[in-house]
Formats: C-alpha cells, structure tokens, sequence
C-alpha cells in the first residue's frame, strides 16, 4: 500500500469514525426529546454518574433499532429542528461539537438546569438556542415560557415571549422559530437584500462610502462578519433592515443623482431605501443584532432631515433594544483566545453592538441636551479591546484622492466609548443630578476628560494626517468639555485657576480647527451631523467673543462651511438659523465678513421663535422644518459701520439693563431647543414659577466653589447678562 493509500484510508476511517460518533449522539439527543420518561430517567442516571457520554449513546445505538430508525425518518420532520437543514443553525457549525457540547452540560449542570434542558429539548427548541442560553446565563431567568402574538409597532423591537424585570438580564436569546423575523435570522432564500435597486455596483458604493467616513467612529456592529453574511444570505449579523439602512446612510455621503429620490434635490438623497428599512422594520418582531444597528441608522438619516423627534425616537428604541438582549451585560463565556470559532465571532459582534449603541445614545442625548437612555452603572461589558491587526489595516478615503494611512479602527473604538462613558456621567449630572452642583464636582468631571485625553494612545494622539474618525474623536472631546463649562460662563471658581470662559474659548477654536483640518485633508466628503454640531456648539462661543479677530475668523468660516453643506443637510441650515437667530436676540452687530457669509444664502429662514422662548422651562425635541413658533428673520444691514463705530454703537445698545424686577438665570443656554442643566434634585412646578425663580437665584448664589457675582464678562462685548426668565 502506497502513502497516499495509507493516508486515504487513514481519512475515510476518519470520517466514518465522526459519522458514527455524530449519528449516535443524534439518536441520544432525540431519545432526550422523544423518548419514554422512564427511558429518559435512566439516560440522565447514566450521565450524571460520569458514564463515558460515547458509550451511553453507542450502547443507546445498538439496544433501540427501532427508536434509531424513527429517528432518521424524522429528519425531515417539522418538529425536529435540532437535526441538520438548510436554515438551521447547526448547519453553520459543527454539529458533533454542539452535541457534545449538549451531553456534557447534561452531565454537570445543576438539577434545575438539567431539567430545563431536556424541558427545552421535549418542546422541539434548537440544540444551537439552548447551549446560547447557558452561555450567556439565561437558561433559568424565564419569568414565563407562555407563547403569545407580537404586534409589530414601535414596542415590537423589545416585546417577546421571555421578559425579566429592570436592567437585569432579559431574553438573551430568542429561540421561538415561529416568532423569528423573518429579516433579522432567516436566510433569504432568493430574496434580495433590497427591493429599491438591483444595481450591485451602486449598492457597493454606498457601503463603501458609509464604512469609509461614517462607520469607524460608531462600529455598531462588525464590517466583516457583515459583508460574509450579506456574500452568503445569512441573516445572523445581516439583514434586508440594516441594508437598506446602510444604503440610506450612504446616499447621504453620495454625490451621484442616482441616490436621491428627486435627482435635482439633494435633500432626497436616501429616501427609498430609508422607507423601505423603516416598513421592514414595522415587520420584525424580534429583537437582533442587525435591527439594533438598523435603528441608530435611521437616528441618523433623521438627523440629518433634521427631523429631531424622530431621532430621539429611533435612538431610543435601539438603546431599549440593546438592553432587551443583554448586550450590556458580560456573558459568562471562556476569555476570547480560548473561544471557538463561531463563539469568538458571536461576542465579537456583541461588543460592537452594544458600545456602537452606548456611543450612538451618548452622541444623540449630547447633541439634543437630554437624559442618555443607557446609565453606565448598569453594564457589566468590558470596553472593545484593542486589536493591533486592526489598528495597522490600511484606511483608504473612498470617493477622494490621497494616500493610505494606518486605520486605528480598533483603539478609535476603545477611546470613544470610553470617553462616552465620561459625556454620560456629564449628562447625568446636569439632567438627573444626585446632589447640588457645586465647583468641585465641576472640577472632578473635568479632570475626568483630562486624565482620558492625557491617556490617549499616540496612534489617535494626533490629527496630523489623521483619518475622519480619529479628527470626530477629538472633536468629540473638545465638544464635551464645552458642553460641561458652557452654562457657567458667567461663574468663576473659588478655589481654582481654571476659568469656565477660558477653557470654551479653548474648546471651541480647538473644534474650528479639527473642522479645517478635514476640509484641508478631505474638504467636506464624509461630513455627517455629528460634526456639524460641533461645529455650531463651537459657534456659540465664537459669536460672544467677537469682534476679537480670531473668533471672527472662525465664525466666518464655519458660517461657510455651513452655507456649503445647506443644499445637502437640514443640521447646517438649522445651524445658520441658531446663529441668525442669536444675532437678532442679543442685537449683535457682526464684523463684515461674517455677516457677509452668514447671510450668503438669504433665502434660509429660522423656524425657532427666539423672541419668546423661555430657557427656564425645558422643551421636548423640536424638527426644525416643524415651525411650532413664528419664523424669524435676522435682516443683513443695508450698510456698514467703520469699526470703531461699530463697537461704539454696539455696546451703547448692549449696555447692562434694568433687570431688578425680574429673577436673572445664571446658566448659558443659547439652544432655542435645549434646556438649560438642572442645579439640583429639585422638584419644580409650572404653577409655582416665582418659587422656582427664587430657589435658583438662593442655588446661583450660595455654590460651594462657584461665584456668580463677580464682573460681568460679556459687557465688554456684547452686553449678555443672563436670560431672563420672564422671556
């Protein structure tokens, strides 16, 4: 006999040997599920008393021909899903694995786990669901196994038919095949991925254009075992939901006419596929990874409608989700280098899930001013570990000239996530406040942001050269040290050098400059909301230091950049009419040229009524195309002041007014749609206004660490002394 004899000989016993193995742990595994109880005693009996598990099934084998040939005639039995098919979840693994895998948890799991096992087992549920569910520790939390209807809806994404109680672990996993939707984990059999276009090509632009610029800031879930699904027609980290979702977020970065409804408006861009996601949705009635990606999608496309309840809408139902899933939670697996395959794959896309919604919740409740959805203190999941592969793969700008560069995908994803878990307790603090506010707990919180940023590894320490996403983490952190000190431009520490109005000034050229450093690298490819609202946060600071030079230099040309992006994003034109908006409240005369560019599209109008909204009284989430109030329109002077003049005129107007007859609010808060934070856990009323008024003035004076009553910053200026909260 030759060695390749040999060897063929030595394979095909091989694979006889496994077939024997795996068709005798089949006949064990329905035995469990159909056999007599006394028979099934008998089997457990013989497990727990660390009976070799081969040789219980052998001998199972050979003693019952006629259970074993029942057995292999229902193979293709409706009941019988944990036998190989098509769509079942074995068939993507190994099934004599996951059989052992079954046997063994069997063997030395406790009684009331053993009994749920075969309880499960005698109910038809995959052999794949149950093993999910004792890794992930969800076996026995079942607080009822009752089946009933799911109304698809906006509470479809989080009801199913096993709930537990708070922020504890809920379903884990969902096994019921009969409730699975149908685009969240069942292969598509033929089906395309989307009905709006069977344009392969410009499918695959959008995708590309959306994992270039967008994705690797957020990473809510992984690219690769996205597009091996979407290659292959598995559903499990791959949906129609989340592609159409995809290709809508992708339209918004498209320049071809082909990815807007109207090819002559830009503003249409995506709205095919983003109806499409949005009616797949209202179809799927099980919680999954895909979905939960899907909805931050559509946050975004909303956002960038400005359409801002909307957004808060959706961001919400993806944090609800991610917790419905237990997401947040750390599964009890082996540590990742001791993982199979398919479970490294599995946590892998749980990490990137979970941290992508934690940022998208985080990124929404900053740029709207309100309560995150997910509180820190209810995640036990470790950060997303760095990768150094990742790191060094190449970042290529798609759609622009220019070289490659190393990525940092993964420590980009390890820093943000870790910086949204310090925005989180800054919100927390200034919407849902423990304990008054006071100068140390303001200083705390920012040394919090120092220590992160002091830490930042030297691959993203730079925005020399850098990729979008390492520029939007920079800018993230200069925007959240603004968003801490910019309601107390107005207070001085009493026991720190650090000035409120010094370190804004810092943050918001710091933001200006991330914001030109793109456009030099990329011009405004890959610009999406999140920067424009940075770049508007920014604004704010610049607009109460004018005239000064550079703050005039970087009014104007953020003014520009959003003159550039009107045609294509609601966020920038509602960003001019913030800033038109703030020129007509306060009566700010502006310097020639940044009046010139923030009237260079005078045809934009405000659709906030600042004239009578009160930044006491916190308002709920308003689209700028809405139109609750009049729209205001701040006029371009008909003509110009010499710049001494100008400045003599403009503090003549701004001069200090008579204010003692009414109770002055402390806080900045220059959003027309954001209220200003919370000075305490204290309960107001609208009734009780006058009551409100005077506790906050008695809280504005007597902060520990914190003066109010020192001079008045803004006069030299432009007058600002606080909002009157009898506006």
């Amino acid at each position: 006999m030759t060695d390749e004899q040999r060897r063929l000989t030595f394979l095909r016993d091989n694979v006889e040997h496994l077939e024997e193995e795996k068709a005798a742990l089949e006949t064990l595994a329905y035995t469990l599920q159909s056999g007599a109880e006394d028979q099934v005693s008998e089997i457990l009996g013989r497990l727990r008393s660390r009976e070799d598990v081969h040789q219980v099934a052998q001998s199972l084998r050979g003693s019952d021909r006629t259970l074993s040939e029942r057995r292999e005639g229902s193979v293709s039995a409706p009941g019988s899903s944990y036998i190989s098919s098509p769509t079942s979840p074995l068939a993507s693994g190994s099934k004599l694995e996951q059989y052992e895998n079954l046997i063994r948890h069997i063997a030395t799991s406790s009684p009331p786990e053993v009994n749920e096992i075969v309880r499960r087992l005698r109910l038809h549920e995959d052999i794949a669901m149950i093993l999910s569910a004792l890794r992930s520790g969800t076996l026995l939390q079942v607080l009822s196994s009752r089946d009933f209807e799911v109304t698809p809806g906006i509470e479809a994404e989080y009801s199913t038919r096993e709930q537990t109680f708070g922020l504890v672990k809920g379903t884990g996993t969902h096994a019921d095949d009969n409730i699975r939707a149908l685009d969240a984990h069942t292969p598509l059999m033929n089906q395309p991925w989307t009905s709006v276009t069977d344009d392969f090509e410009f499918i695959e632009h959008l995708l590309s254009l959306y994992f270039s610029w967008q994705h690797s800031f957020f990473q809510n879930f992984p690219e690769k075992l996205f597009r091996e699904d979407m290659v292959t027609g598995r559903t499990k980290y791959c949906s129609r939901v989340l592609v159409n979702a995809l290709c809508a977020a992708g339209c918004l970065l498209s320049r071809r006419p082909e990815a807007r409804r109207d090819p002559n408006d830009p503003k249409t861009a995506g709205l095919d596929f983003f109806d499409e996601a949005v009616a797949l949705l209202n179809e799927t009635q099980t919680p999954s990874i895909p979905t939960t990606a899907a909805l931050y999608l559509l946050c975004h496309v909303e956002g960038n409608r400005g359409q801002l309840s909307s957004l808060w809408m959706y961001a919400g139902r993806s944090s609800r989700m991610a917790l419905d899933i237990n997401l947040h939670l750390r599964s009890d697996k082996l540590p990742t280098d001791r993982l199979l395959d398919n479970e490294r794959r599995e946590e892998t896309a749980r990490v990137h899930a979970f941290w992508g919604c934690f940022i998208a919740d985080q990124v929404t409740s900053f740029t709207l001013g309100r309560l995150p959805q997910i509180p820190t203190n209810a995640i036990t999941v470790d950060l997303p570990p760095i990768s150094k592969e990742d790191d060094e793969e190449e970042w290529l700008a798609y759609d622009v000239p220019g070289g490659k560069r190393p990525g940092a995908r993964s420590t980009t994803f390890n820093q943000v996530a870790a910086l949204s878990k310090i925005v989180n307790s800054t919100l927390q603090m200034f919407f849902a406040p423990a304990q008054v506010l006071s100068g140390s707990i303001l200083l705390d919180e920012y040394n919090k942001y120092l220590q992160w940023y002091r830490r930042l590894p030297q691959i993203v320490s730079s925005i020399d050269n850098a990729p979008p996403h390492v520029l939007c983490l920079h800018m993230y952190y200069h925007a959240a040290v603004l968003l801490l000190f910019r309601p107390f431009l107005k207070a001085k520490f009493t026991k720190s050098e650090v000035s409120p109005r010094e370190v804004c000034r810092q943050s918001a050229n710091a933001i200006s400059d991330i914001f030109a450093q793109h456009r030099r690298l990329y011009d405004l490819v890959g610009i999406y909301t999140f920067q424009v609202h940075c770049l508007i946060t920014a604004c704010t600071i610049h607009i109460i230091n004018v005239p000064t030079i550079s703050s005039t230099n970087y009014l104007t040309a953020a003014c520009n950049s959003f003159q550039d992006l009107v045609h294509c994003n609601e966020w920038a034109a509602g960003s001019l009419n913030t800033i038109k908006g703030l020129v007509q409240k306060w009566n700010i005369i502006l310097p020639l040229e940044a009046e010139t560019s923030l009237y260079r599209n005078s045809d934009i109008l405000s659709n906030f009524n600042f004239g009578s909204f009160s930044q006491t009284s916190p308002t709920s989430p308003t689209s700028p195309s809405s139109g609750s109030g009049s729209a205001y329109r701040s006029e371009k002077r008909s003509h110009f002041l010499n710049p001494s003049s100008q400045v003599m005129q403009k503090r003549q107007r701004l001069a200090p007014r008579e204010t003692s007859t009414q109770p002055m609010n402390y806080l900045f808060a220059p959003f027309p749609n954001q209220p200003a934070p919370l000075l305490g856990p204290i309960h107001t009323s609208t009734s009780a206004d006058m009551e409100w008024n005077d506790e906050l003035n008695r809280m504005a004076q007597g902060f520990d660490g914190l003066n109010f009553s020192g001079d008045d910053w803004f006069d030299p200026f432009m007058g600002y002394q606080g909002e009157s909260s009898g506006m």
